[in-house]
């Protein structure tokens, strides 16, 4: 018995065994659910995961096809850029070729213009100087004519002395009508040169008008009275004084009357008047009326042009009508002409009178 199997402790150790078999099958099985479950959740982690993978396959893909078309219309727009820029350039371009071209064009034009205006003064130039060239000869003509004359009067009055000494008392008067027509001449001459060069020299004071025609008129007088002529000054109506150089202002009015005997014939009549003009009374207007020949239209507005003469010889020697203008311009006064043909002339002085307290 001692060595026997106890069989109650066979049984414990097959049901221990037993319950050891259904353990371990039981946790076989618990460790296959658990596996299972694992494997299943992994299944969807992976489903997961690749359903993840595809959508952002698909978004990449729609995000790639947007980009690409979004590129596509940038660089369409870009090269629409491009092209409007291009055009404009080009426009601009073309547009600045054309104004320089135009440019070009006028200023050729223009210089062409020039040219010809340039070339059609030269040509009046050319054509004016000539006429004062001939002008000049023929003024030196004249005044060599004019000075041999009486030259020859002197000269022939002196010879005339020598040999015959009778009628001395005429013929003394012939040499000084001679001597004192070559000194005016000559007179008359250096004062359009001065005039020219700018050198006149004008002693400017206040001097009274009336004395100034008065003396005038009585210089000539008796050239006038030689020719059965009327010299006569009316009645002033200025009384006050005028701002020149005296003795060309006589000299001014000794030149216009003795135009006026030369061309007013006998039992004519020569009137100086005097009188203030001007909207103030500012100026003093002299003038000289003649029943003369009068001076033709046509002549009429030339006549105080240097080196002008005529067959009616109005600007005597070209030089007296020329040395009155400028010498009343010198005053900052003037000179004109009115005349009829056949109806005689009328020469009118302008001067300036002092201003009101001047003579304070």
């Amino acid at each position: 018995m001692a060595h026997g199997k106890d069989p109650s402790r066979q049984s414990e150790r097959e049901k221990s065994d037993e319950t050891q078999r259904d353990s371990d099958s039981a946790s076989e099985h618990q460790a296959d659910l658990n596996r299972d479950a694992e494997r299943v959740e992994a299944d969807r982690a992976k489903l997961q995961s690749r359903s993840d993978s595809d959508a952002s396959r698909d978004l990449g893909r729609a995000d790639v096809a947007r980009s690409g078309a979004k590129r596509q219309a940038e660089g369409d727009e870009r090269l629409r850029l491009e092209r409007q820029t291009s055009d404009q350039a080009i426009k601009g371009e073309r547009l600045r070729t054309d104004a320089a071209t135009e440019k070009g064009r006028s200023h050729h034009q223009a210089s062409a213009r020039s040219s010809a205006e340039l070339l059609s003064q030269e040509q009046k130039s050319h054509q004016k100087t000539r006429a004062t060239l001939t002008s000049r000869e023929e003024f030196l003509a004249i005044v060599s004519h004019d000075l041999r004359n009486p030259l020859n009067n002197i000269s022939l009055a002196a010879q005339i002395l020598l040999e015959d000494p009778k009628d001395i008392k005429e013929l003394a008067a012939s040499i000084n009508r001679s001597a004192g027509e070559m000194l005016r001449l000559i007179e008359d001459l250096l004062d359009i040169e001065r005039i020219a060069v700018g050198k006149l020299t004008l002693h400017i004071e206040q001097h009274d008008v009336s004395e100034i025609i008065k003396q005038s008129v009585e210089q000539l007088q008796g050239a006038a009275v030689s020719k059965g002529i009327t010299l006569e000054a009316e009645p002033q109506d200025v009384s006050g004084y005028v701002v020149c150089d005296r003795s060309r202002v006589m000299q001014v009015l000794s030149n216009l009357i003795g135009n006026a005997i030369k061309f007013t014939p006998a039992k004519g009549k020569i009137c100086v008047s005097c009188q203030r003009t001007g909207p103030e009374g500012e100026e003093v207007q002299i003038s000289i009326s003649d029943t003369g020949e009068g001076i033709a239209p046509d002549i009429r507005g030339r006549i105080f042009e240097p080196f002008f003469t005529t067959k009616q010889d109005w600007n005597a020697k070209g030089l007296g009508l020329t040395m009155v203008h400028q010498v009343c311009e010198e005053h900052h006064g003037r000179v004109t002409v009115e005349s009829e043909p056949g109806k005689g002339a009328t020469f009118t002085v302008l001067l300036p009178m002092p201003q009101q307290g001047a003579l304070a």
